[in-house]
């Protein structure tokens, strides 16, 4: 039995992570707001057969067992070293996804029982070498119901907005979200708040409507039927995606304040009134400033306004592109968490916030 006054059940959740907070180094912190691996990338399944690795190979880096013969996959020597790294892990994603980009299928990816054995399987390892027992927390894509094998899928977005029935959605994701949930899903990552203003658009399908009315029924609904099953959602992508100029993907937006708050910023504030979690923030420039490093948007408009109290995630490897402009990463990663990013995603520059905090960034 754990003493750690963090452990205390009889705490609230906030005492609780309180107390956890003042006992954690810079660097554990750090790792808390991490989230650069692939998850399905981080394992290989042992079918049913122990680990034949050498000793040395098999023996991970902190010395501890071999891998057991029971274990249903082998976990990789990168999500080792993470996890040494940060004495722990924040976040790690995807590990059930399975889709043509994953390269996972049912003879190399998790399903069933196996899915649920491998969670367990990554816990254990990584709240065992975690000098303060934290648990990862998992997340999922989730576009259109469970990017997983023998996942529960929706129609997509642009399918669902046609039906112009919010409740049919909400009960979808209820239903999604109870096997997210059996299977260890924390975090539902949910495309809703796009809106669709230029069909040649190549990620189209995400977006419930051109209409920002019915987009934010939609979301809203979406927000409700997921909670109401037990799983966290982040909704993304926040902001004024769907207005790229010439349907290029992560192309500018071309478009003023006016326009941002009457078409794009509706179905964020109807995804926080729902009670969403966290939301994503998007690649694209709003009048020249990236959505990532934009203060305004993340924590001004969407905090200060919407009153939202979640966490802001980072779309993939989106704040180390802020490179571009900062011509350095370590700043590219200190720029983004003052705009008000908590999370990051598959970047590096997160990962560099300890020197950003040293230099002053």
């Amino acid at each position: 039995m754990h003493t750690q006054p963090w452990m205390n059940r009889a705490l609230s959740a906030g005492e609780r992570a309180s107390l956890l907070l003042k006992e954690m180094t810079v660097r554990e912190k750090v790792g808390q707001l991490n989230q650069r691996l692939y998850g399905f990338r981080i394992y290989e399944k042992n079918n049913g057969e122990a680990d034949c690795m050498d000793s040395a190979s098999a023996r991970n880096i902190s010395g501890a067992r071999m891998q057991n013969a029971a274990d249903p996959v082998t976990l990789s020597a990168e999500l080792r070293e993470e996890v040494e790294r940060w004495s722990g892990l924040g976040f790690l994603y995807g590990l059930l996804r399975a889709d043509p980009w994953s390269g996972r299928d049912f003879e190399t990816g998790l399903a069933g029982q196996e899915a649920t054995a491998a969670y367990n399987q990554v816990q254990r390892y990584v709240m065992g070498h975690s000098r303060l027992h934290i648990p990862v927390m998992m997340t999922s894509e989730c576009p259109h119901g469970h990017q997983a094998l023998d996942g529960y899928l929706l129609p997509v977005n642009l399918a669902v907005g046609a039906t112009f029935d919010p409740e049919l959605l909400k009960e979808a994701n209820r239903i999604c979200g109870q096997q997210l949930r059996a299977q260890g899903v924390h975090l539902a990552l949910m495309s809703m708040l796009d809106i669709l203003r230029d069909p040649r658009w190549g990620r189209s399908e995400e977006c419930y409507s051109e209409d920002p009315y019915l987009a934010s029924r939609m979301a809203a609904a979406a927000v409700s039927g997921m909670r109401e099953s037990g799983v966290r959602t982040v909704s993304k992508h926040f902001a004024a995606q769907g207005a790229g100029g010439g349907g290029i993907n992560a192309a500018a937006a071309l478009i003023g304040e006016r326009e941002l708050r009457e078409i794009h910023l509706p179905t964020a504030k109807a995804a926080v009134e729902a009670g969403t979690d966290g939301v994503m923030a998007a690649y694209n420039e709003i009048d020249g400033i990236y959505c990532h490093a934009n203060h305004k948007l993340l924590t001004d408009i969407l905090r200060g306004e919407f009153g939202f109290q979640g966490i802001v995630m980072a779309d993939g490897v989106a704040i180390d592109r802020l490179d571009g402009i900062t011509g350095d990463n370590t700043a590219s990663g200190a720029l983004a968490l003052r705009a008000g990013v908590d999370v990051g995603l598959w970047d590096q520059a997160f990962g560099r916030l300890e020197d950003a905090l040293e230099q002053g960034l």
